[in-house]
């Protein structure tokens, strides 16, 4: 299965950007992948970032995306919090969800907003915050059903480091905390 992310441009800002990629265009790292995955003949929208002179790619609409975002759509309802803003593809089955009464997204990287946040699938039940996951001061009132965090480790701790530091973070205020190196 696969959720096709449409309506975002190609465009560039500071170390990000957004392409329009087949399974033989795109940057070497698209390609690469595209062969390590053996990733179907398609149109898909590509997100890169930008390491010394060579594009990264970070995030794709591919059907191994969508796999790696099952522990969310096994338990998306009520009010979401969502680590990471990407390509938006997981807005697409969150809006299907009748069940889902609000998606707060937060996104450390402004050039991905100025990117994405404009043309991702959303409706009035989703909410951007311009901050680091790391360093966000939660607010005391909140609460959530479900935080689901696609984001990146730090340099200096493991995946259950991470996992670990996240669930104590988001726990007060979550019961179904999940990220997606480390879900259960």
């Amino acid at each position: 299965m696969r959720w096709e992310v449409t309506g975002i441009p190609d465009g560039e800002s500071g170390d990000y950007k957004v392409e329009q990629c087949t399974t033989t265009t795109g940057e070497p790292s698209w390609l690469n992948y595209v062969n390590f995955r053996n990733i179907a003949e398609g149109d898909y929208t590509v997100l890169y970032r930008k390491f010394g002179e060579s594009w990264l790619n970070i995030m794709q609409d591919t059907e191994q995306e969508y796999g790696e975002h099952d522990w969310l759509v096994q338990r998306m309802s009520g009010d979401v919090f969502l680590g990471g803003l990407g390509i938006g593809m997981i807005h697409i089955p969150l809006l299907d969800s009748d069940d889902v009464t609000s998606v707060t997204v937060i996104e450390k990287e402004q050039d991905v907003i100025d990117l994405v946040w404009e043309h991702c699938a959303k409706d009035d039940r989703f909410t951007i915050i311009h901050a680091d996951i790391n360093t966000w001061e939660i607010p005391e009132e909140s609460s959530w059903d479900v935080v689901w965090l696609d984001t990146w480790l730090t340099h200096e701790e493991t995946v259950d480091d991470y996992s670990s530091r996240m669930r104590e973070k988001f726990g007060p205020y979550c019961d179904n905390v999940g990220g997606w190196e480390w879900s259960e």
